[in-house]
């Protein structure tokens, strides 16, 4: 699997002290990794109905991810799509002994 890192390039305030809207920036090239739903529910509140899917993502140790990075998508070494949509690093990344791993949040 391999995922593109996105990263917020604007990291300033407008005059009023909040913070502009994020542009997000590829960085680097995609970076091997391994993508994995723990388990997913559904959530029913009055007429409105989400799913919430725990998702874990595993990296190299001297990989560049950060918490509040994004992935749009997660493909396979030819470029074939496996994971659709955005993906935000939620939390800080968590160090293990052979690999980093993050917990995912799906986007939209």
């Amino acid at each position: 699997m391999r995922a593109q890192i996105e990263r917020n390039q604007v990291a300033e305030n407008d005059n009023w002290g909040n913070p502009l809207p994020p542009v997000f920036a590829p960085i680097g090239d995609p970076l091997p990794c391994f993508v994995w739903s723990n388990s997913s529910r559904e959530v029913v509140d009055g007429s409105k109905t989400a799913m919430i899917e725990d998702m874990r993502a595993m990296f190299a140790l001297g990989a560049d991810v950060r918490e509040a990075d994004e992935i749009p998508q997660v493909t396979d070494r030819q470029g074939n799509l496996l994971v659709p949509g955005r993906l935000k690093v939620e939390g800080p990344v968590q160090r293990k002994h052979t690999h980093l791993e993050a917990a995912l949040q799906r986007i939209g």
